[in-house]
């Protein structure tokens, strides 16, 4: 366990109990790739979920953008972790049917989105239950940049969508969500002593903002953010986790 790492635990550690540990998914648990269905959690990532679930006074939340099946099936999540899909829209089970001033909505905003990405060479598009996402990660920095620029003032005043922006991609869901509303209410149901969040983009950067003095926000990669401490890469929160399971196992307080 490197120095810095190693202090964060220790500071942890001295938390109070119970703990909620909320984590995000890419970026946080497994390294950015170029397209979703490629990513992989970081080596060991499992096993240390596992290892701070089993632990007394601990729960883990899982709180990421990507649909639930995907929480599920292709990440296989402990059981015991409590998975937020969707940004919150998917809590615990499959999206609900969309109604049908939901699918107008849907089938509107994709027809838009695939027209925007048959102009923009590198683009793509990404389907999920409740929202599609423009990719433009692999389209020239600049040119990304402000393709996604436009496209939410475009959609900010466009009744029914909720933007999410993350790393060279935005999202418009059909369904009001959002991490910070889905981990607030997870909070005020478990009733913590102290809340943990790990995340990387700007949707985890709202979670940081509405943790208490005495909680613990965590930001992953370079960049801005108002979260009280950093770790470099989702091998460093691998990193941590593993201590704090192993503090909590120890009796270290």
């Amino acid at each position: 366990m490197s120095g810095d790492i190693g202090s964060l635990v220790s500071l942890c550690a001295q938390l109070p109990r119970p703990w909620l540990v909320g984590v995000d998914v890419d970026g946080t648990l497994a390294p950015i790739v170029p397209r979703p269905e490629m990513s992989r959690l970081a080596p060991h990532a499992l096993e240390v979920l596992e290892a701070l679930i089993d632990c007394v006074g601990v729960s883990v939340a899982v709180v990421s953008g990507r649909p639930l099946a995907d929480l599920r099936h292709r990440f296989e999540f402990p059981g015991g972790a409590m998975l937020l899909g969707s940004h919150g829209a998917e809590v615990g089970t499959e999206v609900d049917r969309r109604t049908d001033v939901e699918q107008a909505l849907m089938d509107e905003t994709e027809a838009e989105l695939e027209a925007m990405s048959a102009c923009l060479p590198g683009s793509w598009i990404e389907h999920k239950p409740l929202a599609i996402a423009l990719h433009v990660r692999q389209v020239d920095d600049a040119l990304g940049e402000h393709t996604l620029t436009d496209l939410g003032d475009t959609y900010s005043t466009v009744a029914g969508i909720t933007m999410h922006r993350g790393h060279k991609v935005m999202e418009l869901s059909i369904r009001p969500s959002s991490k910070v509303l889905a981990f607030t209410n997870l909070r005020t149901r478990l009733e913590p002593a102290t809340s943990f969040f790990i995340g990387d983009d700007s949707s985890d950067e709202h979670v940081f903002g509405s943790l208490g003095p005495r909680d613990m926000s965590i930001k992953v990669g370079p960049g801005p953010t108002g979260a009280r401490h950093r770790l470099s890469d989702p091998d460093a929160v691998v990193e941590l986790l593993r201590g704090l399971s192993e503090s909590v196992s120890t009796g270290v307080r």
